[in-house]
């Protein structure tokens, strides 16, 4: 039996997509899910089934937040291994504070690297790890507005990937183990 952590695209973001994490819990659980945990409002779902092919889950699951919850959302599912190499390639200074921003974006599958290259960043102020599901960023806050990340909103590759702050990527690492 497998592992897998799900992240939901915008759900429960700005009062929009509204999906309740306990309801959403027990959704899964009655679909057969096993040892399902949300984390946040957010929509971060760590999940175990036989069923070892991730396009299968992320299929399950948007056609579950449609049944049950009326919303369109894109799911990414990711193996524990796959999530887990992706939260130990960022750097360890890299925290999401006061002083420092830090995301993981993480890419759906049909991203390009035409896609990725798209991505406004701004290297002289962004240091960035990019991987194969995902791209790590860290920015000082104080350079934050010459990131060019927040530029990203309007742009084509942003309903391709789903971030989550470096904080977020850490615990729900530690709540795989």
């Amino acid at each position: 039996m497998e592992r897998f952590v799900g992240l939901f695209r915008g759900i429960n973001v700005g009062g929009n997509h509204k999906v309740d994490m306990k309801t959403l819990k027990s959704v899964m659980e009655n679909d057969d899910y096993i040892d399902v945990k949300t984390y946040i409002n957010s929509g971060n779902v760590i999940f175990r089934s036989n069923i070892l092919k991730t396009d299968v889950h992320q299929k399950r699951l948007e056609e579950l937040l449609r049944k049950h919850f009326d919303v369109e959302s894109k799911v990414l599912v990711l193996t524990k291994n796959h999530f887990n190499e992706i939260a130990c390639m960022i750097p360890k200074h890299f925290e999401n504070d006061d002083s420092f921003k830090a995301d993981v974006l993480f890419y759906f599958d049909e991203i390009t690297s035409l896609d990725i290259d798209s991505i406004p960043i701004n290297k002289g102020f962004v240091e960035t790890v990019y991987l194969n599901k995902a791209l790590i960023c860290g920015v000082n806050r104080t350079d934050q507005g010459k990131s060019g990340l927040d530029k990203i909103v309007g742009k084509k590759v942003y309903q391709l990937l789903t971030i989550r702050n470096v904080n977020t990527v850490r615990k729900i690492q530690a709540l795989l183990e």
